[in-house]
């Protein structure tokens, strides 16, 4: 078992015991992006300050809707929160482990360069998830107009993708690792490390109702302390990292589970407080008719900065190795 990171003092100054201890914590998809949730489970860090958390899979958008009716208590994904908020949903973000988007565009083995996909398709996940997002943005920053000069084919799942592009019914899509790993095993081309573009974005953030922040303060405080040393654990200790990623993304071999913890470890945050130029990037992505307020919105409205602020300034965050 990993040796925790020590916590000082304010641990018991910041937070009392949790109001609620069973929890459910949703997270999108088997990607190595949330390794540090996995690890919280996983290590017994969630434990360890009191939460008897169950991760379970779902979709971002069945988790926003989940975090809202109440059958989950906290949304570990991108954002989809924002728009369940512009729909009436009184939900916010409280904190995040990545807020750059981390993928690749990969295209089928016809496809050397990504100005190839005029005319074609690309496959995403759901319609304004961070998956979407980053496609959007990369087809965009290589000339390309998203919906006119290349079409966006929905699928549900990442892996769904890959199967996509290699059965023909896409000309491309964008995937993270480890299916970027088994993209190139099976021949495909990159064409876009979306990495790379320092796109600010919103792919694993945290956040519950309104009602949950005033009801259940110390569920927080107890929820961030645990992502505070998973990060730093995931970030330190490789090997416990490692060992999660094979088992959620259910990677049986070790080159692939290396490949996906390189090719997340240096985002994950270091640094739980949610970014408001990641939320105003997200508001260019909206349905102007769906959504008319977006042009208009104030970040602001949107996160609750404030029990990452007050870890913060007890000294528990650089206690368990976190800068801002």
């Amino acid at each position: 078992m990993a040796l925790f990171v020590a916590a000082s003092f304010a641990q018991s100054e910041i937070g009392g015991k949790p109001e609620k201890t069973d929890v459910v914590v949703t997270y999108a998809q088997p990607s190595g992006a949330f390794t540090p949730i996995w690890v919280a489970a996983d290590a017994g860090l969630f434990k360890k300050y009191g939460l008897n958390a169950k991760l379970q899979l779902l979709n971002p958008q069945v988790s926003a809707q989940a975090v809202i009716s109440g059958e989950a208590d906290f949304y570990t994904n991108g954002p989809d929160l924002i728009n369940a908020r512009m729909r009436g949903g009184e939900v916010k973000y409280f904190g995040g482990t990545m807020q750059q988007l981390v993928f690749q565009m990969w295209g089928a083995k016809e496809i050397g360069a990504v100005q190839q996909l005029k005319g074609k398709t690309v496959a995403v996940s759901t319609p304004r998830a961070a998956l979407d997002t980053a496609t959007r943005e990369a087809l965009k920053k290589n000339g390309l107009t998203p919906d006119k000069e290349v079409q966006i084919l929905y699928v549900q799942s990442v892996p769904a993708i890959l199967s996509a592009i290699i059965g023909g019914k896409t000309s491309a899509g964008t995937l993270s690792a480890p299916n970027t790993l088994k993209a190139k095993e099976a021949g495909l081309n990159l064409l876009v490390d979306i990495g790379k573009l320092n796109i600010p974005g919103l792919q694993v953030t945290y956040g519950t109702t309104e009602k949950y922040l005033k009801s259940n303060p110390n569920t927080i405080y107890a929820f961030l302390k645990a992502m505070a040393e998973a990060v730093v654990l995931s970030r330190k200790q490789p090997e416990i990292a490692k060992k999660a990623i094979a088992k959620y993304a259910k990677i049986d071999d070790a080159p692939t589970v290396d490949g996906t913890y390189e090719a997340f470890a240096p985002y994950w945050d270091m640094n739980l407080h949610v970014r408001g130029e990641a939320i105003r990037a997200q508001f260019a992505y909206m349905d102007e008719k769906e959504f008319p307020q977006a042009k208009n919105s104030d970040p602001k409205e949107f996160f609750d900065n404030s029990f990452v602020d007050r870890l913060e300034k007890s000294g528990f965050l650089k206690s368990v190795g976190l800068t801002k």
